[in-house]
């Protein structure tokens, strides 16, 4: 009988054991490299994961910084707003021998402004701008504050306390420095206590310290009613 027909008719027949090894062996290396496929695959996600999280890190970082700048300059401007509009009126400490428009010295500052108190409101207030402890979310610190007392109807040297207003925590240094602009003078002092004038212009520097970084921002105000004479009383 041909050898093809006795293949054909052995019920039980098996192939050789090299040809058994051959295809399992053929098997068993597509595995692997469906394995390592697999394998570089994830390492190069992996790798585009890592860039892209550095990457969020830093914008998010980035964000941050540009933040906490933005709010160490907007108290800058608000200072600069305040005192620029400093009017040239009497102190509540004055006395009739020392009648006094603005006082101050490297790290506060008193002077009497017109402010907003309201929805097109505004009043005569005597403000006090200096560096004091206070509480900022939970945490002890450094605060800028502004703390404004009205004038209007209260006997001089008994105002009527006003509580302070934050304008930004975390402040590790404020610097004022004010410029006598009278008789030709410009040199600019670390205070000022001159009767009855106000500086022609009042410089400041803010220092703040905010999670392991330091932001600081300078202002320039210049007075604009320092060289006005007044004609009114308190």
């Amino acid at each position: 009988m041909p050898r093809f027909l006795f293949l054909i008719l052995e019920p039980n027949f098996k192939s050789p054991p090299d040809q058994r090894l051959k295809s399992s062996a053929s098997v068993e290396g597509f595995a692997l490299i469906d394995v390592l496929v697999g394998l570089a695959m994830i390492g190069v996600i992996s790798s585009l994961m890592i860039v892209f999280l550095g990457q969020a890190r830093t914008m998010i970082r980035i964000e941050k910084t540009t933040e906490m700048q933005m709010e160490v300059d907007s108290a800058s401007r608000f200072l600069e707003t305040a005192i620029s509009g400093a009017e040239p009126l009497p102190l509540s400490k004055s006395s009739p021998e020392n009648v006094v428009y603005l006082s101050g010295d490297s790290a506060r500052i008193e002077f009497n402004g017109v402010q907003a108190i309201g929805f097109r409101s505004s009043a005569l207030r005597e403000i006090a701008i200096s560096l004091g402890i206070g509480d900022s979310d939970g945490q002890i610190g450094n605060v800028l504050a502004i703390v404004q007392m009205p004038r209007r109807g209260i006997e001089t040297g008994k105002l009527v306390d006003s509580d302070p207003v934050r304008l930004i925590a975390g402040v590790t240094a404020v610097k004022f420095e004010y410029l006598d602009g009278s008789a030709g003078a410009t040199s600019w002092s670390a205070d000022w206590s001159a009767q009855r004038r106000l500086p022609s212009a009042v410089r400041f520097t803010i220092s703040v310290a905010r999670d392991g970084a330091t932001y600081s921002s300078s202002g320039f105000a210049r007075l604009a009613l320092a060289n006005t004479p007044s004609q009114r009383t308190n």
